[in-house]
């Protein structure tokens, strides 16, 4: 069980080096509790447990060839839980394939180099600090919506206590 600081992740990726090369990797460098998937369907299957983040592979066919590709699961995930944030892996460098996973929904897209688990570690990072000023904009919303209606009934009050006559729009002081 995650604690409260930990963020719980989900990596799906056909490739099993791949998948614990990366795993170790985020798990030396963030709190993470980290599930991985060899498949989307897999994936999908565990939503339940609202991950933070998916980091989700482009091809995910070359093992099991009847499994959906990251696309079709992306669009999946998306549909089910809109909030969760997805970070697209492919060997592909594409350009049309970054513009489509992040027009599927995806929060951003890193290709497999020797950079990418260092650019993932920071994609993650950007996800979770977006997921924060997310929850902060939401406590702001709450507190101005609150403010208003605590202004709104302070001038209603006032408004009935000067129509009773219990205050006056010019008191008078007497000494």
């Amino acid at each position: 069980m995650a604690n409260s600081d930990t963020r719980r992740i989900f990596l799906v990726d056909d490739d099993p080096m791949h998948l614990q090369m990366l795993k170790d990797h985020l798990s030396s460098k963030l709190k993470l509790d980290i599930t991985t998937f060899s498949t989307g369907e897999d994936c999908l299957a565990n939503l339940d447990k609202q991950p933070d983040a998916i980091v989700l592979d482009y091809y995910l066919n070359s093992v099991e060839k009847s499994a959906a590709n990251g696309i079709e699961i992306l669009k999946k995930i998306k549909a089910r839980q809109p909030d969760t944030e997805v970070v697209m892996l492919s060997g592909q460098e594409k350009i049309e394939i970054a513009v489509e996973t992040m027009a599927c929904g995806a929060f951003d897209y890193v290709i497999k180099n020797e950079s990418s688990f260092l650019r993932t570690e920071n994609k993650l990072v950007n996800v979770f600090k977006h997921k924060k000023l997310q929850e902060n904009l939401k406590l702001y919303k709450k507190g101005v919506l609150f403010m208003g209606i605590a202004i709104a009934v302070i001038i209603i009050v006032a408004v009935i206590l000067v129509a009773t006559g219990i205050a006056s729009k010019n008191p008078q002081v007497s000494l």
